[in-house]
């Protein structure tokens, strides 16, 4: 029982936050790649807790992010640099997952908090991939790439 407590313990305060950085890192990549600016990358939402840099770490750490790219920046705005911007943060959850599982594969294959990593990361690639606008307004990254094709 204690174990179950503790993983989830660590997966919320831990690896949510962790795999919302990775990911909002990936849209802030691909951006970067085509020539935009990145203004912040937010970390959960609601108030600020404290900030790195243009790193924004808010009270509701455990859910949700933003990269804010500055709205004209990007040199290159075609369908397939939109493509990559959005589904960006995705392919850096994805390529954390191989990693991570790689290095408990290593190292301690039935460590217990291999499942809890792999059921947040998993969760949060597919919920990021659901077509939606969220309750703030902010469209999800599938909603993106929808929309991206759409026009």
């Amino acid at each position: 029982m204690l174990e179950v407590i503790l993983g989830y313990a660590v997966s919320i305060l831990v690896f949510s936050p962790m795999n919302i950085f990775i990911h909002e890192c990936g849209h802030a990549f691909f951006a970067k790649l085509f020539g935009g600016k990145i203004e912040s990358i937010q970390i959960g939402i609601g108030e600020p807790l404290f900030n790195v840099g243009k790193v924004v770490v808010n009270k509701s750490f455990f859910m949700f992010g933003l990269a804010e790219i500055a709205e004209h920046s990007l040199k290159v705005t075609n369908k397939f640099a939109r493509f990559l911007i959005a589904i960006g943060g995705v392919l850096f959850n994805a390529i954390s997952l191989v990693i991570v599982i790689l290095i408990f594969n290593t190292f301690d294959p039935g460590h217990f908090l291999k499942g809890y990593y792999i059921g947040f990361t998993s969760f949060l690639i597919l919920s990021a991939l659901i077509p939606v606008t969220y309750h703030h307004g902010y469209d999800s990254d599938g909603k993106h790439i929808v929309n991206i094709f759409k026009n």
